[in-house]
Formats: C-alpha cells, sequence, structure tokens
C-alpha cells in the first residue's frame, strides 16, 4: 500500500448520511406544512421525488450550470410543480426551513465515527466538498466530527467546483503537500474520482449501494470499515 500523509473527504453521501437526513427532515416539513392538502401526493411520493430533481439540481450545480440561490429558491418550487402544485400555492418558507433543519441532524454513514478516530492518529484529515460552506458546518458539528478535520474547504468559497481541477490544487497547496501525498474519498464518480484522478489524486470510491461502474478509480470500498484494510 502506497504511503498517503493528507486524507480528503467529501462529506455528503460518504460521510454525513445526506439520504437518511434529508428524509427525517422532508417527512416533519410535510406534517409541518401540511403539504398532504396541496394535491394527491404521498409523503413517500414527496421524499422521492424531492431526491430525483434534487439530484438533477446538483449535478447541474457542479457543472456550473446553476448556481447556489437558484438551486436553493427554485428546489421546492420544481419538486411540488412536479406533484402538480401551482407555484403560488409554494409555502414561501418551506425551503428555508428545510435549509435550517436538515444540517441540523446527526445521522453518519456506519463506522464513520470509529473509522475516522482510527485515521486520525495516522494522517492528516480534511473535508473537500461542493455543499455550501454555511450549512456544511452545522452539518459537521450536529454529527459531532469537528474535531475530526485541519481544513474544511468548500467550493461555494472559492469559486471552484469538485471536479475542476482548481479545486484539488487548492486544498493540497493550502495543506503544503504534493498531490501523490494525498487520497480522496468521495461517493461521486465524476466530481469526487475523476476529479481527484485530474488532479494526481489516488482516490477511494465509496459505494455503498454497490453500483455497476466502468470508471476508473484506484480503490473501492463498500463499507467504511474496510478503509482500515487500506490504510
Amino acid at each position: 500500500m502506497k504511503q498517503y500523509q493528507h486524507i480528503l473527504f467529501d462529506l455528503d453521501h460518504t460521510l454525513w448520511d445526506f439520504d437518511r437526513n434529508s428524509r427525517e427532515t422532508l417527512e416533519e416539513l410535510f406534517l409541518t406544512f401540511e403539504l398532504a392538502n396541496l394535491g394527491s401526493f404521498t409523503c413517500t411520493d414527496f421524499c422521492t421525488t424531492f431526491s430525483i430533481i434534487n439530484r438533477q439540481l446538483w449535478a447541474q450545480y457542479n457543472l456550473g450550470k446553476y448556481d447556489q440561490q437558484k438551486l436553493r429558491t427554485e428546489r421546492f418550487k420544481l419538486i411540488l410543480g412536479e406533484l402538480g402544485v401551482a407555484e403560488a400555492h409554494v409555502p414561501a418558507t418551506l425551503a428555508d426551513e428545510y435549509l435550517r433543519l436538515c444540517p441540523t441532524k446527526p445521522h453518519v454513514f456506519p463506522y464513520t465515527v470509529e473509522i475516522l478516530a482510527y485515521l486520525q492518529q495516522r494522517y492528516a484529515l480534511h473535508i473537500l466538498t461542493n455543499g455550501f460552506s454555511d450549512v456544511q458546518a452545522i452539518k459537521l458539528k450536529s454529527a459531532g466530527l469537528t474535531g475530526y478535520f485541519l481544513e474544511v474547504v468548500s467550493s461555494d468559497t472559492i469559486g471552484f467546483k469538485k471536479p475542476s481541477k482548481e479545486i484539488f490544487e487548492y486544498i493540497v497547496h493550502k495543506i503544503g503537500a504534493d498531490p501523490a501525498d494525498c487520497l480522496m474519498i468521495g461517493d461521486n464518480l465524476e466530481a469526487d474520482i475523476q476529479g481527484a484522478l485530474n488532479a494526481g489524486i489516488d482516490c477511494v470510491f465509496f459505494n455503498p449501494g454497490g453500483i455497476s461502474h466502468e470508471k476508473q478509480t484506484t480503490y473501492e470500498i463498500g463499507c467504511l470499515s474496510e478503509l482500515k484494510n487500506l490504510l
């Protein structure tokens, strides 16, 4: 095994369990805003539609085709519109409440705390995320993860997003390392894996769902506990 000095982690979908935290938030908002009264859709329909459209919007955001403010303000209009709700009937504070509540959820993937404690004794750990800095800090604190990381770099604070080579070069320079000394761990084959490889950084594809793919990756794991076998 190659010797690394710095481990770069993605946050959402890699350590912080976005799907679980988001669904819990959406279920609460469905009741709070009495969304069942807006149409014939169920809470499950609401959560499923959110997942589909949110994934599409983030893909567009990562490509620079959507900006932060538009993603935040348009997301629930598109989701409820898909469920047959006129824009005029979308609760005005729904988007804000989602952004306020979701980051406070504490759920992480299995073995997150154990593996971070293990790795922290051996490597310098950092976060490299396309998420928004104002909410990523809350997520880390809510999940009890703040103390594990030396640097937290969010794309919105430097003007480049993964998979751009520039954001990887930025964090490598910031931590005073060489690309060869770093290892990127993330769930996104484009943003995390291809982005890291383009910058000359080895990578671990975190693939808990076991999705089939043909992308090049240095390593691949289905559970964070497997990192003990690699590092």
